[in-house]
């Protein structure tokens, strides 16, 4: 397939055969991770060369990219230099560059390169110009790309319409907006995958820019510490203070490249199981006493949204802000919504726990077709799944409830938060520590535990868009989270949370933003749908934001979706070079992603983990290169630097909240604002939402809202002690009145 027969004759995209919809199989080329990474590039050109100066952070290891402008074969473009430099040696080349005459210097400082593309004759490399830090993990960076610039091969190439129409929609996908990577940390992973060892490859999933890695690491034949692999999403971090001691606070969203578009182009599955709005959260939490992450207390929970995984639709031809929804094909077998599931199963294992938040019950029926369907598909899948690995189901009208005042949503999502990350745990990288094991042991009996704790599952929330209804579902799980993260930390006494507390509030701003960058990626424009409209208390201004937030997205959507999604499909399915045949889209026929599994459909019930890197023996992890990595890029031994100009003295923190008291008279991040103290509440010994494990099943109908909230309100044990937490926090082991909203 040529390049040339991406766009038609008006510059649209076209749909090639089989490939309308851009879906791909997982079978693609891997993308190896450097060992030794360039942080920095000088570039400079004359008639017939480009050559690319890349060097690392210590500026002791140098070596040199040729690239001849006057070649036609791909292939034979390129080349390395045969070995590393020395500053010295890389100073006396540029000199007898100068002294020859010709040369000069295009671009200097450059923080990473994008990679290679051909548009309709010539090859342009893109690449990024100014970066900054926006998370810190372990002593790596993670950087925002800030700007980039698109640099022609081709000495004064001439540019036709034709080839102005592909950087135009090339250029359309905003590099500058929303894309992540680091040099010396996989951001494409988990932290819990990563604190294995060092990975072998890249996760190609989240790897946005993967076609032009590709025809860097095929086409062009070159090594991968060239190049840098972005992510798309959202990534913060924050901190709380606790007597002058830091904890800091991560939040981490990768997009799928892969089925990836806008709201009304991208419903639903494809063929190969993936689906739209594909997004992994995680959230880390962690004290970095040391730098390191061979020594320090790391904790991480992870969750996922992703769109309805059946094939539907809505038609966006009328002017109707919410198009009525079509279930395109009826699957007896469910064959896609398996293969979504047996993915998840793979990337996170059992138990998967699908929270659906889509309305039960309407007039005008639309959702609630998409959720008999989906119910239906579950419960096909889940007959053949063994006993104790079972899909574990829950529907959940959170439209309805919100509309009840006898419901309190947030108290609801609370409980089920607490019961999905009893069944999934979460990450710890440290054994458990003493005055934790204390605390329980008078009620469990077991040992204490002294090897890393793993999250097993994932909660896979969703509503229509996986948007409004879903972020604040995530954001609540998310601050749930938090609580036990801090706890099995021992920075709090007991897994608990007050929402009128600091650190309650900058988690939920933080997934707020969250919230709101997905859904300008996606829906065009912000959150529709905040925390703040699920609360009791929320007032007029809340209910006229989201108003013109409602009208915002549908202007977007219906004037500038069709032009972002041809952007978004060019961009990570149409810039892989022909010569690199490694890529197969599949059709819509099921046949060319693999026959159909109608009973054992699943591939394996237990994560995957990725490949690492070995020691010189062949046995042991190799956790070297990233452990040391950091050093030169966080401490920077060669420059003069101050503590006010360390990226985590501008990092957002809890003290910023009470600009006028200091240190020592700062309340504590877990203190009550509004002065009460609210008790612990301690979770029933069975589940009531998501069953034992010989009922993985729950059926939506077979439980009444009346009958739920009875149980989230349900009285338990009156609290008997208090314990002090920092300056003026407290917080009690028990309850004595019904789960509420402070």
């Amino acid at each position: 397939m040529s390049s040339e027969s991406v766009l038609d004759t008006d510059g649209k995209l076209a749909a090639e055969d089989g490939a309308a919809d851009g879906a791909f199989t997982v079978d693609e080329t891997p993308l190896h991770r450097p060992r030794v990474s360039f942080t920095q590039f000088d570039i400079f050109e004359n008639r017939t060369q480009l050559c690319i100066i890349g060097y690392n952070d210590a500026e002791s290891l140098y070596q040199i990219l040729r690239i001849d402008r006057t070649q036609d074969d791909v292939s034979k473009i390129a080349s390395e230099g045969p070995q590393h430099h020395t500053r010295e040696e890389i100073s006396k080349v540029v000199q007898q560059m100068q002294s020859a005459g010709g040369w000069r210097s295009v671009v200097t400082g450059v923080c990473g390169l994008v990679g290679f593309v051909r548009f309709t004759k010539g090859l342009y490399l893109s690449v990024i110009t100014r970066q900054r830090p926006v998370a810190l993990l372990g002593g790596h960076y993670i950087y925002h790309v800030e700007d980039t610039r698109l640099l022609s091969i081709t000495y004064r190439p001439e540019r036709t319409d034709r080839e102005e129409r592909f950087i135009n929609t090339f250029k359309s996908v905003d590099l500058t907006k929303n894309f992540y990577y680091s040099h010396t940390y996989d951001v494409t992973r988990t932290l819990q995958q990563n604190m294995r060892g060092r990975s072998l490859y890249y996760q190609s999933m989240v790897v946005w820019n993967y076609q032009l890695l590709v025809n860097v690491a095929q086409g062009l034949g070159i090594g991968a510490q060239w190049t840098v692999a972005l992510v798309h999403g959202y990534i913060d971090q924050s901190r709380l203070s606790v007597l002058g001691r830091d904890v800091f606070i991560t939040l981490i969203a990768r997009r799928s490249r892969i089925f990836a578009g806008v709201r009304f182009l991208k419903r639903g599955v494809n063929d190969a199981g993936y689906v739209a709005n594909d997004v992994e959260t995680e959230q880390i939490v962690a004290t970095m006493e040391v730098t390191g992450f061979d020594n320090g207390a790391y904790t991480a929970y992870v969750q996922h949204r992703g769109s309805i995984p059946l094939f539907w639709s809505q038609e966006t031809a009328g002017i109707a802000p919410k198009p009525p929804i079509e279930i395109n094909v009826r699957d007896p077998y469910f064959v896609e919504a398996g293969r979504h599931f047996s993915g998840l199963f793979a990337r996170y294992g059992a138990p998967i726990i699908v929270l659906s938040l889509i309305k039960t019950k309407e007039r005008a029926r639309r959702e609630s077709v998409l959720g008999e369907e989906f119910s239906e598909g579950l419960r096909y899948l889940n007959q053949f799944l063994p006993s104790g690995q079972k899909i574990r189901y829950l529907a959940w009208d959170m439209s309805r409830a919100k509309k009840n005042r006898q419901e309190d949503v947030l108290a609801i999502l609370e409980v089920i938060a607490e019961e999905a990350i009893a069944l999934t745990g979460f990450f710890h990288s440290r054994p458990e520590l003493y005055a934790n094991h204390l605390r329980r042991g008078s009620k469990h009996h077991d040992m204490r535990r002294i090897e890393p704790m793993r999250q097993s599952g994932v909660v896979r929330s969703n509503c229509i868009d996986c948007l409004d209804r879903t972020n604040a579902a995530q954001s609540i799980i998310g601050k749930v989270a938090l609580a036990h993260q801090l706890f099995t930390l021992g920075i709090i006494a007991h897994p608990h949370l007050s929402f009128a507390t600091d650190a309650a509030m900058i988690i939920e701003e933080m997934y707020h933003d969250l919230g709101n960058t997905i859904a300008l990626q996606y829906g065009g424009s912000h959150l529709v749908n905040t925390v703040q409209t699920y609360r009791r208390n929320t007032n007029w201004r809340s209910h006229s934001r989201d108003i013109v937030e409602a009208l915002r997205r549908y202007y977007s959507n219906s004037l500038l979706d069709v032009e972002r999604q041809e952007a978004i499909t060019y961009f990570v399915e149409r810039t892989i070079f022909p010569e690199c045949t490694h890529r197969r889209a599949t059709s819509s026929r099921p046949s060319q992603v693999g026959k159909p599994v109608f009973r054992k459909w699943w591939s394996t019930l237990t994560a995957l983990e990725p490949p690492v890197a070995q020691d010189e023996t062949g046995d042991m992890p190799d956790t070297r290169v990233d452990q040391d990595s950091y050093w030169n890029e966080y401490y920077e031994p060669h420059k003069y630097t101050s503590f006010d100009s360390l990226f985590v003295s501008s990092l957002n923190s809890s003290a910023s909240l009470h600009p006028h008291n200091n240190v020592q008279n700062t309340p504590s991040p877990f203190t009550d604002r509004t002065g009460q103290r609210h008790p612990q509440r301690s979770m029933p010994q069975d589940n009531k939402w998501l069953k034992s494990e010989t009922e993985e099943y729950t059926d939506p109908t077979a439980v009444s809202r009346e009958e739920i909230y009875s149980r989230v309100s349900a009285r338990v044990a009156t609290p008997q002690v208090l314990h002090p937490i920092g300056i003026g926090g407290w917080v009690t082991d028990g309850i004595s009145e019904p789960l509420q909203e402070p």
